[in-house]
């Protein structure tokens, strides 16, 4: 009977442990560019280790799961697994001459999941090219 009743009250009070699901998501990066953006061919994310998307990236790696989702005029937008809190954005020419390195730290907000377990993010940032 002591059970029970501690278990009633446990639920009652919110104090029953909480399980997040084992289910991953993938947060999306919108890159708004601005300057002379008529060359920009490619847009990559750029941490310590590399940049991504490009074709020498370990798949396997922190950068794998990086991807462009759409690409719309001066906005590139990313499939991001996670990102250090500061990266660079780096602009490409058709040549692969590096246009501009733009160091930004996005605010990231969550578009889903929950407060518990987190979620999906969305972020915009802006780079000059």
């Amino acid at each position: 009977m002591a059970v029970a009743g501690l278990v009633t009250a446990m639920g009652l009070t919110g104090c029953v442990p909480f399980a997040c699901p084992a289910i991953g998501w993938i947060n999306t990066l919108t890159v708004e560019l601005d300057g002379d953006t008529d060359i920009v061919a490619q847009v990559q994310l750029c941490t310590d280790v590399g940049c991504a998307p490009a074709d020498d990236v370990d798949m396997t790696g922190p950068l794998g799961l990086i991807s462009i989702a759409d690409h719309d005029g001066d906005t590139w937008t990313f499939s991001v697994d996670s990102l250090p809190d500061t990266f660079t954005v780096r602009t490409l020419a058709a040549d692969g001459t590096v246009l501009s390195d733009t160091e930004v730290t996005p605010e990231w907000v969550r578009v889903g999941g929950s407060a518990q377990c987190g979620g999906p993010g969305e972020a915009t940032v802006a780079a000059t090219v």
